[in-house]
């Protein structure tokens, strides 16, 4: 009696072949479940720190800037924007316990990132005659980067 089984060098192969598209799903972060009802995306990156840093850049050229005015802000949120300037960042431990203000905060930097008036990821801070670019990530999600654009920005 004959079978038709395919011979044990496909069968590997085959078996290798899944093993390896799982891991390649596993490392784009495709095999993640989600957050839950908060969106904070896959399991494990919410508790991931969440960080501000900004840098000193000329005033912006762009004419869409729209920097976001450091006098304007609460005064918690100026503490927060203060110790990142004083000590090159600031960090809360993870998305989730971020103080209330940091949370406000990321909230603003990411209605302005939206915007995309001067380009993907940028957002701009003014503090008296000074303008900053602001980086702020939470976790994996870049919200803002001081990095430069592919324009040049």
């Amino acid at each position: 009696m004959s079978r038709d089984v395919p011979d044990r060098p496909t069968t590997r192969r085959a078996v290798l072949g899944a093993v390896g598209l799982f891991g390649a799903g596993a490392l784009a972060g495709c095999t993640g479940v989600s957050g839950g009802a908060d969106d904070s995306g896959p399991v494990g990156t919410a508790e991931m720190p969440a960080r501000l840093r900004l840098k000193t850049v000329p005033a912006p050229d762009c004419e869409a800037a729209d920097p976001i005015v450091f006098a304007d802000l609460p005064a918690e949120e100026q503490d927060l924007v203060e110790t990142a300037l004083e000590e090159g960042e600031y960090t809360a431990p993870n998305g989730r316990s971020a103080p209330p203000a940091f949370k406000r905060l990321r909230e603003r930097v990411e209605t302005r990132a939206r915007s995309g008036g001067c380009g993907e990821l940028v957002v701009y801070l003014r503090r008296g005659e000074t303008h900053y670019r602001v980086a702020l990530v939470n976790g994996d999600h870049i919200i803002a980067s001081t990095r430069p654009t592919p324009d040049g920005r």
